[in-house]
């Protein structure tokens, strides 16, 4: 944790120099119960911002992530957009949790559908 811990306080001292960034992206790896959810909430409570966790473990659908079309009388939007939604503010923290527990079925791959919406957020 202390390697973490390290890196977190040179990212937040670069983002306090240099006030330009964009959405960066931070990956948290471990075994469960190290602490990645308190430093994410700790990296929120620092900046001033909300936080807003999304469990991905599970998801199989890639409408699940993007949010289904319009089109649709069911229609729900993602989770991203969900989680905006939820949290009422258009610039939280978000920790996109169990990542490594996405499914894949025959409507898609969500890991695709997350890669894009990551890209086209930041």
């Amino acid at each position: 944790m202390d390697k973490l811990k390290r890196r977190v306080l040179e990212y937040l001292a670069v983002r306090q120099l240099k006030t330009s960034l964009k959405g960066p992206i931070l990956c948290f790896v471990g075994p469960p119960g190290v602490g990645k959810t308190s430093v994410g909430r700790s990296i929120a409570r620092t900046l001033g911002r909300e936080f807003h966790r999304i469990a991905l473990g599970g998801v199989c659908d890639q409408s699940d992530i993007r949010g289904h079309r319009r089109t649709y009388v069911g229609s729900m939007p993602g989770r991203i957009i969900n989680g905006l939604k939820t949290v009422g503010v258009n610039n939280p923290v978000f920790l996109l949790d169990e990542v490594d527990k996405l499914g894949k079925s025959l409507q898609g791959d969500p890991a695709a559908a997350l890669l894009e919406s990551l890209i086209t957020l930041n």
